[in-house]
């Protein structure tokens, strides 16, 4: 889901952040089938048929459901905040992990030594440990994590489903992230609170724009002076007044991280079964096409959207411009 409002350099950054997610997660897959240590990682497959589709998402729902309910009625917050810390962890773990026993692959061989099985995992517990350390000490890191942690579930998800799992999922997503923004508006709901704890489940990238205040209603502005006096709105003094006749506002966009996993699970899931880089990339590319449409959208209405199924229609548009120009899924 896409949130507030955007300028074209927040357009940018936010993009690079989507590429990053779905070009390093593809390379990660590839070494994850030309390196033997992941066979066993690898090795058991969720169940394909799109009733277990429609099930994973059910469990999604219910999940996000139980959550606001918690946090509604009892203001649960730590409830989602651990839930998040416990996502960072172990996501991040499997990112490393990979990373960490690709080089010990490519520097010793399909060694069975004990010693070059367990130095890679006990490293990447603890690069896993100090990233939600740092996540936590510095609020700056939330992105970072973010991508990590969306990196890893985009591999865990696209290890484990097949193809099309992968496709009846994400368009089953992609309803429920509609009804979700739109109708409900519980996803919302639940990305405030994850903007107001600073929880790694969404990247952000803020910016100030100067608005006009013949633009703005009296009430409106009267709104702004409350927020300003009350710190609601932190405003840099040296471009609060930047501009002559105008007010200086937060612009900011934020992207929820299933918004980053679902197309690399989708990219990863397509390599795994014709390990056909070419396809993947299509996948990844038409989601950036999707991405950026979803970001046009948005400056123009300036409201929350669901990016889910923007980024869906680019990826079908991808593959079917695959299909036209190889006509085949061989490699």
């Amino acid at each position: 889901m896409a949130l507030k409002t955007i300028e074209y350099r927040q357009l940018i950054h936010i993009v690079i952040i989507f590429m990053i997610v779905q070009f390093a997660g593809i390379l990660l897959a590839t070494q994850v089938f030309n390196n033997q240590t992941y066979t066993s990682a690898v090795s058991a497959q969720i169940d394909s048929s799109p009733i277990s589709a429609l099930f994973f998402v059910l469990y999604i729902v219910i999940i996000s459901a139980l959550l606001l309910f918690l946090i509604k009625r009892f203001k649960a917050s730590s409830i989602i905040i651990i839930w998040e810390r416990l996502i960072v962890l172990v996501t991040s773990f499997f990112v490393f992990y990979i990373v960490l026993s690709t080089t010990s692959y490519g520097i010793f061989g399909n060694s069975t030594k004990p010693l070059f099985i367990y130095i890679p995992t006990a490293i990447a517990g603890a690069l896993a440990l100090l990233l939600l350390y740092e996540k936590i000490r510095r609020p700056n890191f939330r992105n970072t994590a973010a991508i990590i942690s969306s990196i890893g579930v985009g591999l865990l998800l696209g290890l484990g489903f097949g193809p099309i799992f992968a496709l009846v999922v994400f368009f089953l997503l992609a309803i429920y992230d509609f009804i979700a923004v739109f109708i409900t508006r519980h996803m919302i709901a639940l990305a405030n609170v994850a903007m107001q704890n600073n929880l790694a489940l969404m990247v952000d990238v803020s910016e100030y724009a100067a608005v006009p205040r013949s633009s703005l209603s009296s009430s409106q502005l009267s709104a702004y002076r409350d927020a300003i006096k009350s710190k609601a709105i932190n405003i840099p003094d040296d471009i609060k007044n930047a501009v002559k006749g105008s007010i200086t506002i937060p612009a900011s966009v934020a992207l929820g991280t299933g918004d980053l996993a679902m197309p690399l699970m989708l990219s990863v899931s397509f390599y795994k079964l014709y390990l056909n880089f070419t396809l993947s990339m299509f996948i990844a590319i038409g989601g950036v096409f999707g991405l950026i449409l979803t970001m046009l959208i948005l400056k123009r209405f300036k409201r929350a959207l669901p990016a889910i199924p923007p980024i869906l229609f680019g990826i079908l548009c991808s593959l079917l411009a695959y299909f036209l120009i190889f006509g085949t899924l061989a490699i």
